[in-house]
């Protein structure tokens, strides 16, 4: 009885998985009719500048009763539409353009007022590179399908639905005018909860937008109704596959997965199927780095001289090491993660790739080779620990979440782009690390440490060209009244922001250490990484990052357990010297940032009525709006830009309306994937820094494993400082840190 009972739980299993396949599969195909049925319909709601003219001409220039009524689709020359000021709106069948008023920041362009019988109105605007912006008001109440900002008031003080016209990615460009053409697209306004016989009231501020013709069309209840969201089908698909994934009798690809995972270096069975018995000399450490070496060394000078044929040399000689292990591939990753923005790897004629992802899908297909040519017969060898499951479990979430929002996004190749490089990255690289472990020709420890400080090295190399680049005053950010440098990044933030991960190791590592010749080297590479952190002058990491990191590693000494010996005298001295060199680097800090103190940048640090400080306010009053709207799936992946810019940016923030992120990492979260991202992102943290906490005082009385768990948990805990004002997961670097953090402060796997 108890065999049938359990074939008959993994029967409900496996069919509840089929069920779900099925209901997504079926939910696809109603979204993919009603698309194809409405096609035609669709069309009307992203007009093009060249068939707008034509379809309003085509229509009645002017429609003589006093009340719009459900179907219609009017020029704005038509009766029912009433002007403020009468004289001074260009009216005519291709939209209405206001005129400059005489103080444009204080009072609106002009006000549109008509009535209209039915339940929802749309308008045909105008969007471009322009500023300007409408406040919609229905019946007095706010235009319920807009955003409704803080402070969104219209001259009558009533709250109002806002939308800008600042939308430059719509924008076409015409070939005979050096400006740009605006492109028109239909904007759904209001949709009324009462009875379609009801009249409603519309009341149109247009502030600015003089010269553009803002207000083409009026439409009611002439637009096609709204498709199904196709995201239902994706998300039923996804847990189906999990379910199917998890079933006790699917263990074919389960088994052959954790076989590659878990396998042992390339056996000699696999080297004769390759063909390369004879490479078995490269299975030595010397003949080992040397292939390392001279491959790296033929990518950099590939990459000096701008050729494809040295790169891919270089690229070909690294990956025949992955024979043995994938170690050095993915330490050239961790080495070159801050070059990503800078640099691209020219490997075909005419045709360069990102550097992260050949380092990640390179990685997976060495990874998958290996396993082929060496899975074991016998099974999956019996294992004393685990990898981290619950960072595997979590970054799976994270990922088919992400991908969810995506699928639904506005912009939705630019969202997929960046579910790619940010979230399936992360997920990608804890493969190849835990590949890295559970295949290797080295003691596990030995290759956690050369991962480590291939990390630290390029944090290092990036901040020396900082450094270089501020000696010379070339590609310099100037910025109230300082220079910033930014390396290879686009932004100095961004080099601080990665900068203050490596900084945070390396300074523990130096002051834990018990070697002198590593210890000096430690320091050094942590004074070269300071320095240039300190010259980004990014607010976040000097008032935030940076002192929370002083603080951690302030703590930790006084608390450290050092090993018993027999004086206590030797303790205090311990700690006494780490306390003076934590002192001695914050003075250090405190000497290169003093003359600077009386720019402008500093001086107005906490003037919270104008400058940096203020738009930030501003930003996270719009950001939080933003949340408020879209609870469910947010706004979707790399999507906040177009969003904040063209619905949520508040007037008295328009001098920087192009930002990507909310500058907060709970908004971050929130805006960009919903409440479901949002607990998602906290449970990927909050698990990641209890485990590092857990494993640092079970651990603590081993100096080595202190040290790097320290600065682990001191990178953790001030990237998380300076996201409260700043980025801090979006980006592939920053993502993938991430990752690698978490990894390293997880117990080595010890195979039997």
């Amino acid at each position: 009885m108890e065999f049938s009972n359990h074939r008959y739980k993994q029967l409900l299993w496996f069919a509840s998985a089929l069920v779900l396949l099925l209901c997504g599969v079926v939910w696809f195909g109603i979204v993919y009719r009603q698309n194809a049925f409405c096609a035609e319909c669709r069309r009307a709601e992203n007009i093009s500048p060249q068939s707008d003219h034509t379809l309003l001409l085509n229509r009645p220039s002017s429609v003589d009763i006093d009340v719009l009524a459900s179907g219609m689709n009017v020029a704005m020359n038509s009766q029912p539409f009433s002007y403020t000021p009468p004289d001074s709106w260009l009216v005519n069948e291709l939209g209405a353009d206001p005129a400059e008023p005489a103080d444009p920041w204080g009072e609106p362009s002009g006000v549109i007022e008509f009535e209209y019988q039915g339940k929802e109105v749309a308008l045909l605007i105008a969007v471009g590179s322009y500023w300007g912006y409408l406040l919609i008001t229905v019946d007095g109440q706010p235009a319920n399908l807009l955003p409704q900002l803080p402070n969104s008031h219209n001259q009558l003080n009533e709250p109002s639905g806002s939308k800008n016209f600042y939308e430059p990615e719509r924008v076409q460009d015409d070939s005979e005018s050096p400006e740009a053409v605006n492109a028109t697209r239909w904007l759904r306004v209001h949709r009324a909860e009462t009875s379609s016989d009801a009249i409603h009231k519309v009341r149109i501020e247009v502030w600015r937008s003089w010269g553009q013709t803002p207000i083409r069309a009026v439409a009611i209840d002439a637009l096609p109704s709204e498709p199904l969201p196709s995201w239902p089908g994706l998300l039923l698909i996804l847990i189906a596959l999990g379910l199917l994934w998890l079933h006790p009798r699917q263990l074919t690809i389960r088994q052959w997965l954790l076989a590659t995972l878990w396998g042992n270096p390339l056996s000699e069975f696999g080297r004769r199927q390759l063909g390369l018995s004879h490479l078995s000399w490269m299975a030595r450490p010397l003949g080992y780095w040397l292939m390392v070496g001279s491959g790296g060394l033929l990518l950099i000078v590939g990459l000096w001289l701008e050729q494809w044929v040295l790169c891919l040399m270089g690229v070909a000689i690294i990956a025949l090491t992955t024979i043995f292990s994938l170690l050095p591939w993915v330490s050239l990753l961790l080495l070159g993660l801050p070059f990503y923005f800078g640099v691209k790897l020219p490997l075909l004629p005419g045709r360069s790739f990102e550097l992260v992802d050949v380092g990640l899908y390179g990685g997976l297909i060495l990874l998958g080779l290996h396993g082929l040519l060496n899975a074991k017969r016998n099974g999956i060898p019996t294992r004393r620990a685990r990898p981290p499951i619950w960072l595997g479990m979590t970054m799976a979430a994270l990922i088919g979440w992400s991908l969810v929002s995506a699928f639904e996004a506005n912009y939705a190749d630019v969202a997929l782009r960046e579910w790619r490089t940010v979230f399936l990255a992360g997920g990608l690289l804890l493969i190849l690390l835990i590949g890295i472990e559970s295949g290797s020709i080295q003691p596990k420890s030995q290759d956690r440490r050369i991962l480590l400080l291939a990390w630290l090295a390029g944090g290092t190399i990036i901040a020396l060209i900082g450094l270089w680049q501020y000696a010379n005053n070339s590609m310099l950010i100037t910025a109230e009244g300082v220079y910033r440098v930014r390396a290879l990044y686009g932004s100095p933030n961004n080099l601080a922001l990665y900068l203050e991960r490596t900084l945070a190791v390396t300074l523990a590592l130096a002051l834990f250490q018990s070697a002198w010749a590593m210890r000096w080297l430690l320091w050094g590479m942590a004074g070269i990484q300071l320095l240039a952190l300190l010259l980004t002058f990014s607010k976040g990491a000097l008032f935030l990052g940076i002192p929370t990191i002083f603080v951690v590693l302030t703590v930790a000494t006084l608390l450290q357990p050092f090993e018993r010996r027999a004086l206590t005298w030797d303790n205090a001295r311990s700690r006494r010297r780490i306390l003076w060199s934590v002192g001695l680097f914050g003075l250090f800090a405190l000497v290169v940032i003093a003359p600077f103190l009386g720019t402008e940048r500093f001086q107005r640090l906490l003037d919270f009525s104008q400058g940096t400080s203020f738009l930030r306010l501003q930003l996270w009053r719009s950001s939080l709006q933003m949340a408020w709207d879209h609870l469910l799936l947010g706004v979707g992946p790399d999507n906040f830009l177009y969003a904040y810019r063209s619905d949520y940016l508040l007037p008295a923030a328009w001098q920087e309306p192009d930002l990507n992120h909310p500058h907060n990492w709970l908004l971050d979260w929130w805006t960009r994937l919903g409440i479901p991202g949002l607990l998602l992102g906290l449970l990927f943290w909050g698990v990641g820094l209890g485990k590092l906490l857990t494993r640092l005082l079970k651990n603590g009385s081993k100096k080595a494993t202190f040290a790097l768990l320290v600065g682990l948990l001191a990178a953790a805990l001030g990237s998380l400082a300076h996201g409260l004002i700043d980025a801090s997961f979006g980006l592939p670097d920053l993502m993938l840190v991430w990752v690698f953090i978490f990894w390293l402060s997880s117990p080595m796997l010890d195979s039997r």
